[in-house]
C-alpha cells in the first residue's frame, strides 16, 4: 500500500525513514535536471523577497572569468552593491559592454529579486555575482562565493520562470559545496538514499547537493507546490539527502534571519575588491595579451591562417588542405610563395584568398577582436598581383619554388607532357635498334654468300 503524503513533507520524511521503506536500488532518475526538467515553480513572484536598494559603485576593475572564450580574467565593469534587509550584500559586476550606466543599472535589477528570495544561509554565502552580455546558449556557473550568469541566458530563463531556480542552484555551489559537498554524512546521505532525482545529477555528482537542495527546499518549506503524486515518488527516492538539507534549511525557523545591521542605502557599504597583487598579475597578463604578434612575412604564420580561410571562407576539403600546408612546410620557403602555391593548388583567385586571409587574420589570437586596415588587404593583393608579374624574388625563395605545388590540372598536364617525352625516347631507341640489327642481316648475308669487293 503507497504510503500516504501529509500536509508536513517533514512529518512524512520521518515516517519513511522509521518503517524503512525506500524506492528500488535500480530506479531511473524521475528528471532531466531540476531547473528545466519539470513544470514545478519551486519558486514564485510573490514569494518574500529581502532585497533593499541598488548602488553604483562606479566603474572599476572585477575578475568577470568566462567560460565561453578565452580573455583575460580582470577586466574593467560595471560595479553595484546589492544590499537586502538581512543585513547580507553582493556585489554585481556587469560587463563593460553593456555601455552605460544605466544600462548596466537596469540589467543588475533582473538579479536582485531572484537573490533576495534566496534564504539567508544560502545568500550570505554568495559575495559576488559576474553578468556578461549576450550568450544565450551559455548557462550560468559558480564557484566558491561567485555567480556568474550570461544576460541572454537569463532573458531565456525569464521567459520560462526558471531564473530564480537558476540563482537558487548556482548559489548552492557558491555558498555549500565546499562546507558540504565532499563531507562524509552527504557522502553517507548519498550512499544510503536510492538514486539521484536528476540524470543531470547522476551524470554529475557534483550537481548533486545543488539538484537535490531545490526539492528539498520546496519540500520542506513549500510543500504544496509539489503535486501529491510527485512527492510520494521524491520522498522514497533521497530521504536521507532532504533530511541532510532539513538541518540547512530548518523547516521551524524562518528563511530570513539577521546577521548583521540592515544597510541605510546612503552609499556607506563596502564592496568586493581584487588584491592589488593579484589585479598587477592580472593587469600585466592582460596587456600582454592584448599585443599581437602576428606577421604575414612569416610562413608560419601565414600557413596557420590560411588553413582557416582555404577550409573555413572558401569551402576547400580540409584534409586536403592540411596535406597541402604540411607538404609545403617542409620545402621551408617563405610566405609569398605559399600564398601563390595556395592560390594555384586550390584554384582560387588572388583576391578571394586575400579576403579570406584578411577575415582570419586573428583567428588564433587570444586579444580582443580586431578588424584589419588597408595596409593588411594592401599587402596581401600585392602578393597575389605577383602571382603572374613573377618579377621580384623574396629573400628564402629559390627559383624552384615559383613552380612548387602545381595544381592538379598543372601535375596532369606535366605528366602526359613526360610520357609523351619518353614515347619519343623509346621509339628512337628501337629506330636505332631496328637499324642495326638490318646492318647485321645485310653484313651476315654477304659474308655467307661469299661477296667480295
Amino acid at each position: 500500500m503507497p504510503w500516504m503524503i501529509t500536509r508536513s513533507p517533514v512529518l512524512s520524511l520521518l515516517a519513511l525513514l522509521a518503517i524503512g521503506i525506500s524506492a528500488p536500488s535500480a530506479q531511473a532518475q524521475l528528471y532531466r535536471s531540476s531547473v528545466v526538467g519539470t513544470e514545478i515553480d519551486f519558486i514564485q513572484q510573490a514569494d518574500p523577497d529581502a532585497f533593499l536598494c541598488l548602488e553604483f559603485k562606479g566603474e572599476g576593475y572585477r575578475e568577470m572569468p568566462d567560460k565561453t572564450q578565452p580573455s583575460p580574467l580582470i577586466q574593467t565593469a560595471f560595479i553595484f552593491v546589492s544590499y537586502f534587509s538581512d543585513g547580507t550584500s553582493i556585489d554585481v559586476a556587469l560587463d563593460s559592454q553593456f555601455g552605460s550606466e544605466a544600462a548596466a543599472r537596469k540589467e543588475a535589477l533582473r538579479y536582485t529579486s531572484p537573490l533576495g528570495k534566496l534564504p539567508t544561509a544560502l545568500r550570505r554565502g554568495v559575495e559576488r555575482i559576474v553578468v556578461h552580455q549576450g550568450e544565450e546558449q551559455a548557462t550560468a556557473f559558480a564557484d566558491l562565493g561567485l555567480i556568474v550568469v550570461y544576460s541572454d541566458n537569463a532573458s531565456k530563463r525569464i521567459a520560462s520562470h526558471d531564473l530564480e531556480e537558476t540563482i537558487f542552484h548556482e548559489s548552492v555551489h557558491a555558498a555549500w559545496d565546499e562546507e558540504h559537498e565532499q563531507t562524509e554524512a552527504w557522502r553517507a546521505a548519498q550512499d544510503s538514499d536510492a538514486g539521484f532525482l536528476t540524470e543531470y545529477a547522476a551524470e554529475r555528482p557534483g550537481e548533486d547537493l545543488a539538484e537535490s537542495a531545490l526539492f528539498a527546499y520546496t519540500l520542506l518549506h513549500h510543500p504544496d507546490r509539489i503535486p501529491a503524486e510527485e512527492a510520494e515518488r521524491i520522498l522514497p527516492t533521497i530521504p536521507a539527502r532532504i533530511a541532510y538539507i532539513a538541518q540547512l534549511l530548518p523547516v521551524s525557523a524562518p528563511l530570513f534571519f539577521s546577521v548583521g545591521p540592515a544597510y541605510a542605502c546612503d552609499g556607506s557599504g563596502s564592496t568586493f575588491e581584487v588584491g592589488e597583487d593579484r589585479f598587477q598579475a592580472s593587469q600585466a597578463e592582460f596587456e600582454r595579451q592584448q599585443r599581437c604578434s602576428v606577421d604575414l612575412n612569416r610562413a608560419g604564420n601565414l600557413s596557420d591562417i590560411i588553413s582557416n580561410a582555404l577550409y573555413r571562407s572558401l569551402d576547400r576539403d580540409e584534409l586536403k588542405v592540411r596535406a597541402f600546408l604540411d607538404a609545403h612546410k617542409q620545402k621551408e620557403t617563405g610566405s609569398r610563395a605559399l600564398f601563390r602555391a595556395s592560390c594555384r593548388e586550390f584554384q582560387v583567385d588572388p583576391d578571394d584568398l586575400a579576403a579570406a586571409v584578411t577575415e582570419y587574420y586573428h583567428c588564433n589570437c587570444s586579444h580582443e577582436q580586431r578588424v584589419e586596415g588597408p595596409a593588411v588587404v594592401a599587402f596581401l593583393l600585392s602578393v597575389g598581383a605577383e602571382q603572374g608579374a613573377e618579377t621580384t624574388q623574396e629573400a628564402g625563395e629559390t627559383p624552384a619554388d615559383r613552380t612548387a605545388a602545381p595544381s592538379a590540372s598543372g601535375l596532369h598536364s606535366e605528366i602526359l607532357a613526360a610520357i609523351q617525352r619518353m614515347t619519343v625516347l623509346v621509339g628512337a631507341l628501337l629506330l636505332v635498334g631496328v637499324s642495326i640489327f638490318v646492318l647485321l642481316l645485310v653484313a651476315l648475308r654477304r659474308g655467307h654468300l661469299g661477296i667480295r669487293n
